[in-house]
């Protein structure tokens, strides 16, 4: 029996503690012939995971993580890249499509959106995410930025057909981590206003918008308490971003 050749695409994942969710993640890229991992030096089995699927590893500087991405840049073999996050799924039709494409990409049609689907307790949540996001594309034409967004920068950007049928999306799934995620973020942020009480109460207002734009703007009530859970998340990510934005623009007398 011949061995299966493997597709001439390079994925770039970022991973911090993936230990739950990396292993699906890798099986469904088990046909590529280059993976590389960003990694913000991991405490659990991700590392180790990650070497068993022969996975390239490069550790990102978290003083400079556009340093990292940059090394990962110059370390990729292949000529088309597919950015994914640590607990994506890849199906294998998907995959196929993405195969052909690059071997056959239309004109100048470099930067490729790609469907995603969110699962959350074995269900679709369907108000929060973009249906497309740029994630496949031709390395000289788009650049990886330290958000972990793809800039597309030159030629236009194709779309791939919107499917109803869940095995041509990339899946992204936190059923079984996202509660656990939300409470370690509440935790962060009680243990910060012990320690820090900026005077300034504007810290609050961005984040409470951000949960009305996710429960409300974007129907996240159809979803139940799936979607009251997500627009939570999102409500806490927003907070911590505001409180060490204040901190960094303030000056230390600021805070009491």
């Amino acid at each position: 029996m011949a061995k299966q050749e493997k597709i001439k695409l390079t994925a770039i994942i970022k991973t911090k503690n993936s230990e739950d969710f990396l292993c699906e993640t890798l099986e469904a890229l088990k046909n590529l012939d280059e993976i590389i991992i960003l990694d913000e030096h991991s405490t659990d089995d991700t590392i180790e995971i990650a070497k068993e699927y022969k996975a390239h590893l490069i550790y990102v500087d978290m003083t400079d993580p556009k340093s990292s991405i940059n090394q990962a840049f110059e370390e990729i073999s292949n000529t088309w890249v597919i950015v994914l996050e640590q607990d994506e799924i890849l199906p294998l039709k998907l995959l196929k499509e993405i195969e052909n494409y690059t071997l056959n990409p239309k004109k100048n049609k470099y930067c490729v959106n790609l469907p995603i689907k969110t699962f959350y307790l074995k269900k679709e949540i369907k108000s929060f995410y973009k249906k497309q996001n740029l994630r496949l594309f031709r390395k000289d034409c788009a650049v990886l930025c330290s958000d972990f967004s793809v800039k597309p920068l030159k030629g236009k950007v194709f779309s791939f057909r919107k499917s109803k049928k869940n095995e041509d999306n990339i899946l992204k799934f936190f059923e079984n981590n996202v509660e656990k995620y939300v409470s370690e973020i509440f935790e962060k942020n009680r243990m910060y206003l012990k320690t820090n009480k900026p005077k300034n109460r504007s810290y609050f207002v961005e984040p409470m918008m951000e949960f009305v734009k996710y429960y409300v703007f974007k129907k996240g009530f159809l979803d139940g308490r799936r979607g009251f859970i997500f627009a939570k998340m999102k409500f806490f990510e927003k907070f911590l971003q505001s409180v060490m934005a204040l901190e960094k623009e303030c000056s230390s007398d600021r805070f009491v």
